[in-house]
């Protein structure tokens, strides 16, 4: 049975997003819990990831964020010891077509604007960048040298061990049967071993958050 602790967050998935975000609220001394119906963390669709991280969005909230995502990334052996596999490959926008480079050009003013490492450049940077690609009819493309990659199970293994030693608390093998809800306002939620109070619940479901909002 759960422990009957009230917590200020209950996190709904311990995979990339659910991680992270019980990381970050513990280091800035949220009480919080992971509840996951899985054995360990990272058993859901974090499996199923390529491991590409990049800053390469035409949006200004998901360029900020994902800046910060390479800071965390790319920094994270050097400060906490855990080899995630972190590449710095760069992320490459190959253009065939005249309206895809008006496109690409006419993000670039936003991208720059917020801080992304972004150019469009000429077709011979493109196949030095990318050999082997076929040069006919090649116009150009954007590069983002600072983008990357990393191994999505090491680094959430990486982030759950960090959480843990931060005092966040996870229980596996739990399943969410619904979000409590008293007077139009969360209570926490209801599991297949008892019900677990806390103001704040964070959905990071993935495919079951529709299940789990219902």
């Amino acid at each position: 049975m759960i422990t009957m602790n009230n917590y200020e967050v209950i996190i709904v998935g311990a995979g990339s997003i659910g991680v992270p975000i019980a990381m970050a609220l513990a280091e800035i001394g949220v009480k919080t819990l992971v509840v996951d119906k899985n054995p360990s963390p990272g058993q859901g669709e974090n499996k199923r990831a390529i491991g590409g991280i990049r800053a390469t969005h035409s949006d200004p909230a998901k360029i900020l964020t994902c800046i910060r995502s390479l800071e965390i990334f790319s920094t994270w052996e050097e400060r906490h010891g855990d080899n995630i596999e972190w590449l710095k490959g760069g992320y490459t926008f190959p253009v065939y077509r005249e309206i895809d480079e008006k496109a690409l050009k006419g993000i670039l003013p936003i991208q720059k604007e917020y801080g992304l490492n972004i150019d469009f450049v000429a077709p011979e940077k493109i196949e030095e960048v990318v050999p082997g690609i076929n040069p006919d009819g090649l116009i150009g493309g954007t590069v983002s040298p600072d983008d990357g990659s990393a191994s999505p199970l090491r680094a959430v293994n990486a982030f759950y061990r960090r959480a843990l030693e931060m005092g966040v608390q996870f229980r596996f093998k739990t399943a969410v049967s619904r979000i409590m809800v008293e007077n139009g306002k969360v209570e926490g939620v209801a599991t297949d071993e008892g019900e677990v109070r806390a103001p704040v619940v964070v959905d990071a479901a993935g495919p079951f958050s529709r299940e789990l909002s219902k």
